[in-house]
């Protein structure tokens, strides 16, 4: 063969560009923001508050059946009396105390080994109005307005890992009041 004849072409080549579709862009788009939507609205509806017991009575019906942390300290504890078994499960009938509002509440499970009268405990449950689990209980010096706050978590104060003036305000403000002692 003859080398004239046998040309290679040296010339450099131009790439395709690649076309990335024009609705890729607006899908990506679209799922961030639904993304965003699902986060904020998960954020919004799993959030508690944390209210101290006199202020979770006034805001009741705002409440309705949502889930809260209330904060308050037992009164006149007794688990033999306040504890009973009802079709196998196990329920605590307590009243808590803030700045003299009393709130009568229905543990489920037992109750911590710290849980005791006086010591300030913020419980995470929502209201129920209506019949309690043993409708034939009455809670000794507590409220029975028909109203309780079912709970299924206990927290209790333990240690100094606490803010110590949130948890003194607590002790000081979640005393019975003197009228409902006698």
């Amino acid at each position: 063969m003859d080398e004239e004849n046998v040309k290679m072409d040296l010339t450099p080549r131009v790439p395709k560009a690649r076309v990335t579709p024009k609705w890729l862009p607006l899908v990506a788009l679209l799922a961030i923001a639904i993304a965003v939507v699902v986060l904020i609205w998960f954020l919004v509806t799993n959030t508690q508050s944390f209210l101290p017991a006199d202020q979770a009575v006034e805001e009741r019906s705002e409440l309705g059946e949502r889930r809260f942390q209330i904060l308050g300290s037992p009164i006149a504890r007794t688990t033999s009396d306040q504890t009973v078994i009802i079709s196998e499960n196990e329920y605590t009938f307590f009243t808590i105390v803030f700045d003299g509002v009393l709130v009568d509440v229905v543990s489920t499970g037992t109750p911590p080994d710290l849980f005791d009268e006086g010591i300030p405990v913020v419980l995470e449950g929502k209201w129920i109005e209506g019949p309690l689990p043993d409708p034939d209980y009455i809670f000794r010096n507590g409220a029975n307005d028909g109203w309780w706050f079912s709970t299924d978590r206990i927290l209790v104060k333990h240690d100094n890992d606490y803010r110590e003036e949130r948890i003194d305000d607590a002790e000081e403000r979640g005393q019975i009041p003197k009228a409902a002692d006698s």
